[in-house]
């Protein structure tokens, strides 16, 4: 058996998942909805570049944040809710990194949404997203989600 003391676990960790996470922004420029497909851009707004990697790359975790937030704002554009009056959850996630991406100023994203339904107060969403950029990054995300 072995017992690792702080020092020891910190020497081992990841410094973004610790810290650089918080320094990581990002915001929407663009959205366009027709029907059941969502495409949207997305730009890096401020970054974290690990000592160990040798540039940006898109994490997981911040993908994840903002096709949820797409999700959430293609919820209430089909309830026609004008602004944010419920609040999102996530119940089921799978994740696809097919292929690094590296441009933090032209990630594209597509939702196509398999199943947008009401059930009893609940807006319930189902979606599987692409993301890309223009150096053939991909990411491939399948979300399951609910307003409340």
């Amino acid at each position: 058996m072995k017992i690792y003391s702080i020092d020891d676990v910190n020497a081992i960790s990841s410094p973004y998942l610790k810290e650089g996470r918080k320094q990581e922004s990002w915001e929407i420029q663009f959205i366009e909805i027709d029907q059941r497909v969502l495409k949207a851009r997305v730009k890096m707004t401020s970054l974290y570049v690990s000592e160990t990697d040798s540039g940006f790359h898109l994490t997981i975790f911040a993908t994840l944040e903002f096709v949820s937030q797409l999700m959430i704002i293609y919820a209430h554009d089909w309830a026609g809710l004008p602004k944010k009056l419920r609040e999102g959850w996530m119940v089921e996630s799978t994740t696809r990194a097919v292929r690094q991406i590296r441009n933090p100023d032209d990630i594209r994203v597509e939702m196509n949404v398999r199943q947008m339904r009401k059930h009893r107060e609940h807006l319930i969403c189902v979606a599987d997203f692409r993301v890309t950029d223009d150096a053939d990054g991909l990411f491939e995300i399948s979300l399951k989600g609910f307003l409340s």
